[in-house]
């Protein structure tokens, strides 16, 4: 059979299509704090509830085993510190006070030097074991629901770049990081249980974008 080629409809203007032309990795943060404000639509685009009880993620058997934490160092009306954003509630929780965006920067591979200027930074884990558990039935045996919670690690993430991108922010996820490093430190950042999927730096860009 002969390859054809069948050209597709040209892009409309607006709606999310405009959006995934001004998605971006940004790593070059303006010395500017983030709004409890913006901070609270990131983190509801990561992993909030919607109006029928579920999340803004899709989740195999609607398991949600991911968590996100937020490392803040400098966000308006909320002091520096780690925190774990829950969806029921929409709140965070305190975990350990502080400004650790540093130490956790430093777990990174290429990215300790800049990193650190996000306001904020948003790490993404997830529970692999009880994943796999709950899909143990599935092949490849114990493998199928690590992969579930893979996959949705990076929707979560997708959704933080296009809320950033609709509310004027720049963000970059990181995965190239020290696992034992991360799940080492102390104060704990990363959740029991959980396995660090990565990082996201979230703040006002500055004028350099890539």
């Amino acid at each position: 059979m002969t390859e054809r080629e069948v050209p597709l409809e040209p892009v409309r203007p607006g709606g999310l299509g405009a959006l995934l032309e001004r998605r971006r990795s940004t790593r070059d943060f303006a010395p500017r704090p983030l709004s409890l404000a913006l901070l609270s639509l990131v983190l509801r685009a990561a992993q909030g509830r919607t109006g029928d009880g579920r999340r803004t993620c899709p989740s195999a058997h609607a398991l949600y085993p991911l968590a996100v934490t937020a490392v803040a160092g400098d966000v308006d009306g909320l002091p520096a510190g780690v925190y774990r954003y829950g969806a029921e509630r929409d709140a965070l929780t305190l975990v350990s006070e502080g400004d650790h965006r540093r130490r956790v920067s430093d777990t990174t591979l290429a990215d300790r030097d800049w990193l650190p200027r996000a306001p904020v930074l948003l790490l993404i884990s997830g529970d692999l074991e009880a994943a796999g558990r709950h899909f143990a039935d599935q092949p490849p045996q114990g493998r199928r629901g690590e992969r579930y919670v893979w996959l949705e690690a990076g929707h979560a993430g997708q959704n933080v770049y296009l809320q950033a991108a609709e509310a004027g922010l720049g963000a970059v996820l990181v995965a190239g990081f020290d696992d034992e490093r991360l799940l080492g430190l102390a104060p704990a950042v990363v959740p029991p249980g959980h396995h660090p999927l990565g990082l996201i730096g979230v703040g006002h860009p500055a004028d350099r974008r890539e």
